[in-house]
């Protein structure tokens, strides 16, 4: 009879156990899942303790600092010192590039306070010093508003101080790029009789060779557009890239299907445009000569431009 007791107790125990197992599992995972909301919790608490604690308590101090996060391209630092109305506008925009703000080209070399605050209404004139590879490149002038909460001051406006600001303090979308053409720099504009037209800096294309001719190399010997880099030194032309426009035919065949150094830039009714850079650097060896340096912030103007400039009338 005991051991019929026993034997029972310990079947009762065993399914006990059994059945309870995967009873206690449940509870870790919601513990893991509650581990993680309060981790994110309090890397939130934290984000916001560091950002309130870097908003200066004077409004030229907050000035500076925004200034100093524009030339950083830093959407981060411009945001943590917003009030929390100017953080709800800028947020998604922020968001979406990656906090980065600004552009490559140009950017900005420095800045400082030219104005301000004007009377009774806390604003703040600040000029940015712009720069491309090839030099100065004009300023840029924003009005900052600055608002006092308790002991600090934080920015609540930002605007363009004339129709010819750029926008250097924006996220990419929203810098004026018109602006940047008509009032920093001379535009020159080369048309071909491909269709083909693209806008430069006057000051690049002084040094560009550009030529009209045929991708003897290419299959169907398309028509294309050859720019050279004008080497006044060596008295020679180092090849930058090409343009190529090919038929909707041409576009099928596998040749171009495949080719690992073509890339579109564009199309009207008359073809699709597609560019084509060298492989390898002409000035190997020579990189960082005047020349060679020279010739890579050529092309750098240049792939910036080249599938911008392309007539739309035509599509």
């Amino acid at each position: 009879m005991k051991k019929t007791m026993v034997l029972g107790m310990v079947l009762v125990l065993g399914l006990t156990t059994y059945l309870l197992a995967p009873l206690t599992q449940k509870p870790s995972v919601a513990l893991a899942g509650e581990n993680q909301a309060a981790s994110a919790s309090s890397l939130q608490e934290q984000l916001k303790m560091l950002e309130a604690s870097i908003v200066p308590q004077t409004a030229e101090d907050t000035v500076q600092l925004w200034a100093k996060a524009v030339q950083m391209r830093s959407g981060a630092l411009q945001y943590a010192l917003f009030t929390e109305q100017a953080k709800a506008g800028a947020k998604q925009s922020f968001e979406s590039f990656h906090w980065a703000t600004g552009a490559s080209s140009p950017w900005v070399e420095g800045y400082k306070i030219v104005s301000g605050p004007e009377a009774a209404k806390d604003k703040y004139e600040v000029e940015f010093e712009l720069m491309t590879s090839t030099g100065k490149y004009g300023t840029d002038r924003a009005i900052v508003g600055v608002a006092k909460i308790g002991n600090q001051c934080f920015i609540q406006s930002v605007a363009p101080a004339s129709e010819k600001s750029v926008g250097i303090w924006n996220t990419p979308e929203s810098i004026n790029e018109p602006a940047i053409e008509k009032n920093f720099i001379t535009m020159k504009t080369y048309d071909s009789t491909i269709g083909y037209r693209i806008q430069l800096p006057e000051t690049i294309m002084n040094k560009i060779k550009i030529e009209q001719s045929t991708c003897k190399n290419e299959e169907g010997n398309p028509p294309c557009i050859l720019f050279s880099y004008k080497d006044t030194v060596a008295k020679t032309e180092m090849p930058l890239g090409a343009v190529i426009r090919l038929s909707k035919e041409q576009e099928k065949l596998p040749y171009y299907q495949e080719h690992p150094f073509i890339k579109k830039i564009g199309e009207n009714k008359l073809g699709t445009f597609y560019a084509m850079y060298p492989s390898e650097h002409p000035y190997a060896g020579k990189e960082d000569s005047a020349e060679g340096t020279e010739w890579l912030k050529v092309l750098e103007a240049l792939q910036s431009r080249i599938g911008k400039s392309i007539p739309t009338s035509e599509k």
